[in-house]
């Protein structure tokens, strides 16, 4: 199956943060298996993240004290943004466009939010490893995560008071769904969990004392179970497959799912041992990914718009505090999730504030205009989170570069319907109703680049431009 421009930039949306012109023209008329094995050849290195360095020393020795918990967690904001930031330049930059995108889905998938910004770099690399590898490898280095295991309170699980939250998650987010577990299940696993720490240095440990060491009773299987045998049995239930076929399908193919595809997807994705990049592989050479009911269905969160903003524009901020504003303005910040749920996405993402706003930003960074916006999510308060209450926002400076774009679309200069249909096509994944007249009415005809500037910044404003 030969690509067309639509559909390029279609899988480009999906399994990443969005191409240039030039970049999807030089491949229209390409097999989609052509592009696809470019997609995970240029996802082969990992590109760990290592900006905050050990509070503890590069070895992990000494002693840890209150003081330098306190430290940890005072820094933390900053770290935490300066995360968030190199991570969008990461997307925006980067050749491994498919391991950013699937980082960020599991990101979502396993979402924790702590304030301590090195042991959140350390969950995030864990996910970049496995993004496409085997979800059970991910699963299991997911639960013994320092960050997870504080944010769910594992390491408070001591065999005479065991602690549900983590085996309550595993199930009902991470793996089966609701409605798939008993309140027998929880009980019995929470058991199994008991004894696993994180010490004061961050470190996995498990302290053998205070393990339950009696009989448990999990999905029918009986014994002195242990955490990793609770991750195991749940992983030989198809559920589980059926259960992140079905939230990939949603994330990268349409919100509506269709059950026949998913069976498609899930019966290999379980018989395989749960390999991501088959599945993710096997799901965009379907000849269904390309319908064009899947075309242009999705809501941009805030993360897809200002990373495709970056990527697209090559733009580069001048205060690190700027991507993160705009991000939680919008309803979501990198490292920042609402609840272990995650963000919920889809139309959650759009309100008549939160839109506006999104309409707006193209005036935001292109012609600096002040955002004048207040927050969209409704944080749970906490010391470290200040920096979300802030409403005032003034104008944001940055630079990008739209020379590219300029001499792309500069052939098309001497016909202006054309050039207007042209950016169009490479800007809105569904067709608008705005006639050519409304986008070219106040635009800048000083010049050939200025012009483009101005219709492409029109167009940019369009509720459609929020559809991938």
């Amino acid at each position: 199956m030969q690509l067309t421009q639509p559909q390029i930039q279609h899988l480009y949306l999906r399994t990443g943060f969005g191409e240039s012109p030039g970049y999807i023209a030089e491949r229209v008329g390409k097999f989609r298996e052509q592009l696809a094995e470019e997609l995970f050849a240029n996802s082969q290195e990992l590109n760990f993240i290592e900006i905050i360095p050990n509070p503890l020393g590069e070895n992990n020795e000494g002693e840890v004290t209150n003081i330098k918990l306190l430290k940890m967690l005072v820094r933390s904001q900053k770290e935490l943004r300066s995360l968030g930031l190199h991570w969008i330049n990461q997307m925006a930059y980067g050749k491994g466009q498919l391991r950013e995108r699937m980082t960020f889905f599991w990101h979502n998938h396993f979402a924790t939010r702590l304030p301590f910004g090195f042991i959140m770099q350390l969950q995030h690399n864990t996910l970049r490893k496995h993004a496409l590898g085997k979800f059970p490898d991910m699963l299991h280095a997911i639960a013994k995560d320092p960050a997870m295991m504080m944010f769910l309170n594992t390491f408070e699980n001591k065999k005479d008071a065991p602690n549900e939250n983590f085996a309550r998650e595993v199930m009902e987010l991470f793996t089966l769904g609701e409605g798939h577990y008993t309140e027998a299940a929880i009980k019995e696993a929470a058991r199994c969990f008991t004894g696993w720490k994180v010490n004061r240095k961050g470190e996995f440990e498990i302290i053998a004392k205070e393990h339950d060491n009696g009989e448990k009773d999990f999905f029918g299987k009986k014994g002195n179970l242990n955490g990793e045998d609770i991750i195991n049995i749940i992983l030989e239930q198809k559920q589980t497959a059926y259960f992140l076929c079905r939230k990939i399908y949603k994330e990268f193919v349409n919100p509506k799912v269709n059950e026949v595809h998913i069976k498609e997807l899930a019966e290999p994705f379980f018989y395989s041992g749960y390999d991501i990049s088959m599945l993710i592989r096997q799901m965009i050479l379907s000849p269904w990914f390309f319908d064009t009911e899947n075309i242009g269905v999705k809501i941009s969160s805030p993360v897809d718009l200002l990373a495709r903003y970056t990527r697209v524009f090559r733009i580069k901020f001048e205060d690190e505090k700027l991507p993160a504003k705009i991000m939680q303005l919008l309803g979501q910040e990198l490292f920042v999730p609402p609840n272990v749920a995650g963000w919920s996405g889809d139309k959650n993402w759009i309100d008549s504030s939160s839109l506006l706003l999104r309409m707006r930003l193209p005036l935001v960074l292109f012609a600096q205009q002040p955002l004048n916006a207040k927050s969209k999510t409704s944080f749970e308060d906490n010391a470290t989170d200040s920096h979300l209450k802030k409403q005032r926002t003034g104008s944001i400076k940055v630079n990008y570069d739209l020379s590219a774009l300029s001499n792309y679309f500069l052939r098309y200069t001497g016909n202006e319907k054309e050039l207007i249909q042209e950016l169009k096509r490479y800007f809105l994944q569904q067709p608008t109703s705005v006639s050519n007249e409304a986008i070219t009415l106040n635009a800048d005809r000083t010049s050939s680049a200025n012009f483009i500037k101005s219709c492409m910044t029109s167009i940019l404003c369009l509720p459609e431009f929020q559809l991938i």
